[in-house]
């Protein structure tokens, strides 16, 4: 496709996205915002397309709140399939976002595992999100809507170390890497804080285990 032409489908994607993502700091188009933006730093180094990952960063929530009995990734592939189907993207870059969209959760990777370069690119770009300062605080946003107390928040956060491992690319790992002291601070700092000292962290052992292969 022409420059002018995909660089309009990028900016129609981008409306969509704010138009239909959660109006919330969890997972609203902020988060979509700051997902995009470490695909494209990734897709630096990594040698990817990085038209296909701006519109699957832009697009692999937009199922939230509208599913029907379905996990949210299949929801927003089969919304993004349409959506830029009608935009007339061509059915061959529109079937790798869609696999992007379809294989960017953690959750159901055991269903769907991202094969090509950009799904395993949006892959950490979305677990990028879920640790470090905006990380943490998206943990406790989200136990608050569910109405899930503070020891809630401390497993999520222990759950949000481990998957330090969990990146499929080069570049998503050494960010992850640099993240490591400030989950291992704010477990340590949040169990003291809830008079849990016995279980403090000490000399990093937790994360020493945890990042072991």
């Amino acid at each position: 496709m022409e420059i002018n032409d995909i660089n309009k489908i990028i900016l129609e994607t981008k409306k969509y996205s704010r138009q239909m993502v959660p109006k919330d700091l969890h997972h609203g188009f902020e988060h979509c915002q700051r997902v995009r933006d470490y695909a494209l730093l990734i897709a630096k180094t990594e040698k990817a397309d990085s038209n296909i990952l701006e519109i699957a960063s832009y697009l692999h929530d937009i199922g939230r709140g509208h599913e029907k009995n379905q996990y949210h990734t299949k929801t927003s592939a089969e919304l993004a399939k349409t959506f830029l189907t009608n935009l007339g993207l061509p059915a061959e870059p529109t079937q790798k976002i869609i696999h992007c969209i379809e294989t960017h959760s953690r959750k159901l990777r055991h269903r769907k595992t991202p094969k090509s370069i950009e799904a395993k690119i949006l892959y950490d770009a979305d677990g990028l999100e879920m640790i470090g300062a905006v990380g943490l605080l998206r943990t406790a946003l989200s136990a608050q809507v569910q109405g899930k107390d503070w020891k809630h928040v401390l497993k999520k956060a222990r759950w949000r170390l481990k998957i330090k491992n969990d990146f499929l690319t080069l570049t998503g790992k050494k960010i992850a890497k640099t993240r490591q002291n400030l989950l291992v601070a704010f477990i340590n700092q949040l169990m003291k804080e809830l008079e849990n000292k016995t279980c403090a962290l000490e000399d990093n052992n937790f994360c020493s285990k945890t990042i072991t292969k």
